[in-house]
């Protein structure tokens, strides 16, 4: 493999134009201002080097053939039959051996000469599809721990059996090829997933035909990987909109099957991921949840043990962000009962804090000096990934709770009469605004575990001291807690729900009170996410609040800003 040079590391577009490319991530300066994609950066290493080995094994089969017209085999005896056996010969020949071998650009083939057919192939690397799973499997495949809840945790079971169906495989490929194509930027993978994708949705399709297959865990499981498709190759609110109806038709297949989703264990876990995903499709769309969707959850609080500790927190908590997400998304009342209403949802908020288990409460980390890989003064530890999901979940509901209190607040002044005393109106306002604060620095204290800048304390393994708060199982002084770059502690076999932390981070960036500043922050947090787990959704939503930081602070209604001022 000789040395062919140093090439050059700018993006395809900057060397096709013979320009200086600067090499930003994710896209290049140049790119930028021209409105052109950019393709990313070549691996500078891998092309310094030409591949021989085609030229290396034909001039090695040459030599061989040579030596072997030299060296003539001497006629068989009893003596040295062993030696002169071709299946014991040491000869280099290529006649001699029981084996040819073949080498390619990307494997090596070792084919048995008796009998033509019996072959093997080793290749060196695993398939691109192959290496496509396990991408989507490390970054997104969180498996229960002292929590009992995890996330796609069912998929690795699925995909491990000998008849997993085709159905399953292709959605599950289509989605993890897609994935693997944004965070390695290649087009060529890209389009793989395309291939895949039309392929998977024409057998989705063909399923739903049949009253039988439609009930299968592997047509659900396989709408729903559609679904992430639809997130990582997420172009517009168009992507949202094609998103929320596979959504919609999972929603439709779970309340066909009813009751019987709980009979098994793969059942059960879908139902109570799909469920979360159902009431955060709802919030973004600004629409009221399945009524069959939540009748079927109710009724899982029934079967299942839900007086074990958490439990009844999870359970409060899921229907109070059902009862804010169905607020939102009423449009007929007047803004006196959508104020009463939200205000309500509010002081139940708090009063839930109760049912809390003290292992599941966070601990917050102060800093003496400001630090770039956080906003803020203060970080968040939480023992478990999905009890950061839970948390930050409840700041996003609340986050646009008090948007429409503020809102509503603001039309009913601007009534004729006005609907509202305008010094409690105006006390509220604050209020509301202080929360909207406190909870968007929240948001972003819960950030640096989720981006790997810290590790999750590692849980005990026996049973001798039982922890009975986060703070039993880590010192605030050990280095490795300490703030590091983003993924530093970032671990394959533990990931840490980074597509959780997308929306909320997009509803903090999103609300007219985030100052510039935080708005870029938020922005290179969605960076980070989109490039780390491949996803293009994070990318969508962070160009809208790059649009806003670019345009300065704007309101959700025309009449704010005078009513502001006059209040003020």
């Amino acid at each position: 493999m000789p040395n062919v040079g140093k090439p050059s590391k700018g993006c395809k577009n900057c060397r096709d134009r013979k320009v200086k490319c600067d090499q930003k991530r994710p896209s290049c300066s140049q790119c930028l201002r021209v409105h052109k994609e950019c393709y990313g950066y070549r691996d500078p290493l891998t092309l310094m080097f030409k591949n021989e080995s085609d030229v290396v094994a034909r001039k090695a089969k040459n030599r061989y053939q040579e030596l072997s017209k030299q060296n003539p085999q001497k006629p068989r005896n009893r003596k040295d039959s062993r030696t002169s056996d071709p299946e014991f010969s040491g000869s280099p020949s290529s006649a001699a051996s029981p084996f040819s071998v073949q080498v390619s650009e990307q494997q090596v083939v070792l084919k048995r000469r008796d009998p033509p057919s019996a072959s093997m192939i080793w290749e060196l690397n695993p398939s691109i599809e192959d290496q496509a799973i396990g991408f989507f499997l490390a970054s997104y495949v969180i498996k229960p721990t002292f929590v009992p809840r995890g996330q796609f945790d069912f998929l690795p079971e699925l995909l491990s059996r000998p008849d997993t169906e085709e159905i399953l495989q292709k959605s599950a490929t289509a989605a993890g090829l897609a994935a693997l194509a944004n965070a390695t930027k290649s087009p060529h993978i890209s389009k793989k997933a395309q291939r895949e994708y039309v392929s998977a949705l024409a057998l989705t399709n063909k399923a739903l035909g049949s009253a039988q297959n439609a009930m299968k865990d592997s047509t659900l499981i396989s709408v729903i990987m559609l679904g992430m498709y639809e997130n990582f190759t997420h172009q517009s609110k168009d992507s949202l909109k094609a998103w929320a109806k596979h959504v919609k038709g999972a929603c439709t297949l779970i309340s066909l099957r009813g009751r019987s989703m709980f009979g098994d264990s793969v059942g059960l876990r879908v139902f109570q991921q799909f469920y979360g995903t159902a009431l955060l499709v709802a919030l973004e769309n600004k629409s009221e949840v399945s009524a069959g969707l939540t009748e079927l959850w109710e009724m899982g609080t029934q079967i299942n043990d839900y007086s074990i500790p958490g439990k009844q927190w999870t359970t409060k908590i899921v229907r109070f962000m059902r009862h804010a997400i169905e607020l939102t998304a009423d449009t007929t009342s007047d803004p006196v009962h959508m104020v009463d209403t939200a205000t309500t949802l509010d002081k139940e908020l708090n009063d839930i804090r109760d049912f809390i288990p003290e292992i599941w409460k966070y601990e917050t980390v102060y800093i003496e000096k400001p630090s770039e890989h956080v906003y803020g003064n203060s970080y968040h530890i939480y023992l478990d990934p999905w009890l950061a999901q839970m948390w930050n979940n409840l700041r996003a509901v609340r986050l646009v709770l008090h948007k429409v209190i503020r809102v509503e607040l603001i039309k009913g002044l601007n009534r004729c009469p006005p609907l509202f005393q305008e010094d409690e109106a105006q006390a509220q306002i604050k209020a509301s605004e202080q929360q909207i604060c406190a909870t968007s620095a929240a948001i972003c204290a819960s950030t640096p575990q989720i981006t790997g800048q810290i590790p999750f304390p590692d849980l005990p393994t026996t049973k001798t001291k039982v922890p009975t708060s986060c703070a039993d199982l880590f010192d605030p002084q050990d280095p490795k807690f300490k703030l590091h770059p983003p993924g530093t502690f970032w671990n394959p076999l533990r990931p840490t729900g980074l597509h959780n932390l997308i929306w909320p981070l997009y509803a903090l960036g999103v609300s007219s009170l985030c100052p510039y500043d935080l708005r870029e922050w938020a922005i290179n947090r969605l960076h980070f996410v989109a490039l780390k787990i491949g996803t293009r959704q994070a990318l969508s939503l962070a160009n809208d609040l790059k649009d806003l930081n670019s345009r300065g602070a704007v309101f959700e209604i025309d009449e704010e800003t005078d009513v502001l001022k006059r209040l003020r």
